[in-house]
């Protein structure tokens, strides 16, 4: 007996598998994508400043084939000073779990970067740091850009009316007093509005609150401001997403008598992070939350409804006879039942439950905040009744129906894994049973799947 639910765990074990790794290369392939065809450089490195990773764009700094790089230390590739620096820097972010930047020369051909070292945490969110992520941007044009308007202010005005950044002066009450060409692009104003502005003009109040603080900073230390990232309004009330760089204005004499601001437009680079973010949690073909984020969700109801005493159901479905569609009429009516599944099951829902795809044709269904466990009878009838309705594919009327099985909290299980494992092995039972019905988990069960 102990042999043969040993092997029905591996099923089990091995069906998941399956599905994150089908999931887990899709997302690789996004990520390379977006990380490789950034101008930036990317790398990441463990506790002791090892290369675990890094982009084309550094390897091309680096000079060297990947192969002869990962595994090495940094301080293998840079002078004492810069090791020390970036050593440091590390610590710094194992020890408060915080990220952290800074401005770095390079000894190897005097460029300037602005790097940000970030965390990088165990898939729970809440784990332990497993290494640092640097995002390194050349800032070279912006630091030539500051020695030139030290130097001299004609060859000053010139750069920055050449620059593709855009640029503003304003002086200490906000007011804008000299910018260049490349703002008024950005933001849709022409030359005599934009003249009569203040900054608060172009952002929102709560955005013009964070600014006045990091102004008011500037003006008391002197120190520049680099990488706030804001929204701006443009003229036609659209919205742009933009980097400042902030530094203080000061006369002959020392004195403050403004801000200089460079601004860069970063609004693609945001939407690709949100489409990063959305695929990393969310089902490609549906739309719908992947097992990923469905699990983070059922984690975070279990901790409500222990604190509340409330009950969760977690669902199961799976679609009866789905191959022979896929068989019979091709993938793409499979995939257009499979979204129409998603969306009315979304639309049955309550706003709080979440469907999410696992993958195939099974979805997994939380109802967290239960009073009652009976209530789940009605839930559970009302899907049943709602495949009664035919899906249109194609103009071709599609009747399907399906298994569903659930576990409940806590009486199944207080536990991720086992609420999910639990629900597929009650959906099994209603498959070995004659489809199209639901039932309840119960321990019997796993001596009759053994068995």
């Amino acid at each position: 007996m102990q042999d043969k639910n040993t092997s029905a765990d591996l099923i089990l074990k091995i069906k998941e598998l399956n599905v994150k790794a089908s999931e887990q290369k899709y997302l690789e392939d996004v990520y390379r994508s977006v990380v490789e065809s950034t101008s930036d450089s990317i790398y990441f490195v463990d506790e002791d400043c090892r290369y675990l990773f890094i982009n084309n764009h550094y390897l091309s700094r680096l000079g060297q084939p990947v192969e002869q790089i990962i595994g090495r230390k940094y301080g293998e590739f840079h002078s004492q000073e810069e090791d020390r620096e970036f050593s440091e820097t590390v610590r710094k972010v194992f020890a408060t779990g915080e990220s952290h930047q800074l401005e770095h020369r390079s000894t190897r051909d005097g460029k300037y970067f602005f790097r940000t070292f970030s965390p990088v945490r165990e898939h729970s969110g809440h784990g332990k740091i497993t290494g640092v992520v640097v995002f390194s941007k050349d800032i070279t044009e912006f630091k030539r850009a500051e020695d030139a308007i030290r130097e001299s202010e004609q060859k000053y005005r010139a750069i920055l009316e050449n620059m593709e950044d855009g640029y503003q002066e304003v002086d200490l009450s906000g007011n804008v007093i000299f910018f260049n060409d490349s703002i008024l692009k950005m933001l849709g104003y022409s030359r005599a509005e934009f003249a009569r502005m203040n900054y608060r003009d172009f952002i929102d109040e709560v955005t013009a609150t964070e600014i006045f603080q990091i102004l008011n900073e500037i003006y008391e230390t002197g120190n520049p401001y680099r990488g706030v990232e804001i929204e701006v309004i443009k003229w036609d009330g659209s919205k742009r997403n933009v980097e400042l760089f902030i530094s203080l204005m000061k006369d002959a004499k020392g004195n403050a008598t403004g801000f200089r601001n460079f601004i860069r437009d970063i609004t693609e680079r945001k939407r690709s992070e949100e489409t990063i973010k959305r695929l990393a949690y969310h089902d490609p073909l549906t739309g719908l939350p992947n097992r990923l984020l469905f699990r983070d969700r059922l984690n975070m109801a279990i901790v409500r409804a222990k604190r509340n005493r409330q009950y969760i159901a977690v669902m199961m479905l799976d679609l009866d006879n789905f191959k022979d569609i896929n068989d019979t009429l091709g993938h793409h009516v499979g995939d257009q039942l499979l979204q129409g599944v998603g969306n009315r099951m979304t639309g049955l829902l309550r706003r709080g439950d979440t469907i999410s795809r696992m993958g195939g044709d099974e979805f997994l269904i939380l109802l967290p905040e239960i009073k009652k466990i009976e209530d789940t009878h009605r839930i559970v009838k009302k899907i049943i009744e709602t495949f009664r309705v035919h899906f249109l594919i194609d103009n071709r009327e599609l009747r399907i129906t399906t298994s569903i099985g659930i576990a409940t909290y806590p009486k199944d299980s207080e536990d991720v894994d086992t609420l999910i494992k639990n629900a597929d092995i009650a959906m099994y039972h209603v498959k070995s049973s004659g489809r199209n019905n639901y039932k309840l988990f119960n321990q019997d069960m796993i001596t009759k799947t053994s068995a």
